[in-house]
């Protein structure tokens, strides 16, 4: 069924994307073996490689599929199998690392925060004390309770233990500071529908370090599978580059297009400048949460994602009632994924095109959505917060 009103997407992903966009991505179809395509491709791979960081002429990858895809890929082709793993987890998707590996055979060890929390330097260090492990393996954003790891603390002490580094970078890419190759975080991967802000369904991978690369020379030797073989699809990169046609499987051509247009925004719009807006919604939204008296799941502000916010409901609150009063109201909002959070929280997402006003009318759904559920809520006290946090950001 087709929404007959405008609808606010304040999801973790898939995003909003911009009509500048959608009317690239259907000015016209390309044949995927078609020179004008190769030539977009490869413009594609350029400017990702400048969002992430990533020096130029690493082995960089754009190919179809979802984050979940990004991520398998990245490990087995950078990780020998059976190597030990070092997991940490910060939920849901940490734990999606966990069962990756798993499934592929790795000996895996995970280190879990409580829901909110990171796992300290110190513990992370305690571990790779006791232990030597091929590679580390950590969520940039954790989606599923808002909070975000300092990664480039964590490359210092990957570069300390020998241990490759490999970021999901699928909720905060486009929106948090990274430089992977500055850094030395060894392996970035996203997806297309977040900060990216592109419709769902390409998966994206760059090698930053000499490490990675020396890791993915000998790992991708063994891929058992044919998709996932990133040395076979670095040929058709390394094509698209050099404004050639090669052909390895049929790409997202419609996707690809869009991406291409994206990151010129992104590119465009300065990535310093993005990071800012980004952290500077995010406060204010969180700002309007806590005046109306909800509490972040995120334990401290230095932790909290720039993309997205994980709350508490009220008490006597359901969050699948709350999501289906909200929708009616024409904002929607996302659904707890941390199991130990399953029914007492709900995400708001924050990225990609997501301006103030849309935190603005967000904020004024959700009090009068909370009101009508019965929670004690004041209406006007977010909002009031919300308008003094973007008059003193000057937004």
């Amino acid at each position: 069924m087709y929404p007959d009103e405008r609808r606010i997407l304040m999801t973790p992903g898939p995003v909003v994307f911009s009509i500048d966009t959608l009317r690239y991505m259907l000015s016209t179809v390309y044949e995927h073996t078609s020179l004008d395509f190769a030539l977009i491709y490869g413009e594609a791979v350029r400017k990702f490689r400048r969002v992430v960081g990533a020096r130029d002429g690493v082995p960089t990858f754009i190919i179809p599929g979802s984050g979940t895809l990004a991520m398998e890929a990245s490990l087995v082709n950078t990780v020998k199998p059976g190597s030990r793993v070092l997991v940490v987890s910060h939920g849901y998707f940490g734990d999606r690392w966990a069962r990756i590996a798993s499934s592929n055979g790795y000996d895996v060890k995970v280190l879990e925060a409580e829901p909110g929390d990171i796992v300290g330097e110190d513990v992370i260090v305690g571990e790779l004390s006791k232990s030597r492990y091929e590679a580390i393996l950590v969520n940039h954003v954790e989606t599923s309770t808002g909070v975000r790891a300092d990664i480039e603390g964590l490359a210092r002490v990957a570069r300390k233990f020998d241990s490759l580094l490999v970021v999901d970078g699928v909720s905060s890419v486009a929106a948090e500071p990274l430089e992977c190759s500055n850094w030395g975080v060894d392996v970035v991967l996203t997806a297309s529908q977040k900060a990216l802000e592109t419709p769902p369904g390409l998966a994206l991978i760059s090698m930053c370090t000499e490490k990675a690369l020396e890791a993915y020379g000998e790992a991708s030797k063994n891929v058992k599978g044919f998709y996932l073989r990133l040395s076979e699809w670095e040929k058709v990169m390394r094509a698209y580059e050099e404004g050639r046609i090669s052909y390895y499987a049929t790409p997202a051509t419609h996707l690809v297009v869009a991406l291409e247009r994206s990151l010129e925004k992104i590119l465009r719009e300065g990535l310093e400048n993005r990071v800012k807006r980004h952290a500077a919604l995010a406060k204010t939204l969180r700002a309007g949460l806590e005046a109306m008296g909800l509490k972040i799941v995120a334990r401290g502000e230095e932790i909290a994602a720039n993309t997205v916010t994980a709350a508490y409901t009220p008490p006597g609150v359901n969050p699948s009632e709350l999501r289906s009063k909200m929708t009616t109201r024409n904002v929607i909002i996302a659904m707890p994924l941390h199991p130990a959070l399953r029914d007492k929280s709900f995400r708001i997402g924050h990225m990609g095109s997501v301006n103030a006003n849309d935190i603005i009318s967000t904020i004024a759904a959700l009090e009068r959505t909370l009101k009508t559920l019965g929670a004690e809520i004041e209406l006007g006290s977010g909002l009031k917060a919300a308008q003094e946090t973007l008059v003193n950001l000057n937004l």
